[in-house]
């Protein structure tokens, strides 16, 4: 499990940065079309919303493994 909690945080770290870059339009969002193509996993509260998923998973993680010891 802390192997699994490691893999998500590493994953939580980089969607936060790729918010960030995205947020302020540094990186721009990879799909600028309209609303029929764009999805929300390339805007920055997707990756925001995504980075907040993977980091409560790593909590999740690290919790069950310290509940077996």
């Amino acid at each position: 499990m802390r192997v699994l909690a490691l893999v998500l945080a590493i994953l939580g770290g980089l969607c936060t940065v790729m918010g960030i870059l995205t947020a302020v339009e540094v990186v721009p969002p990879f799909i600028t079309a309209g609303a029929a193509t764009a999805s929300v996993a390339y805007t920055a509260a997707g990756w925001g919303g995504l980075a907040v998923i993977l980091l409560l998973g790593c909590i999740a993680a690290l919790h069950v493994h310290h509940g077996h010891e």
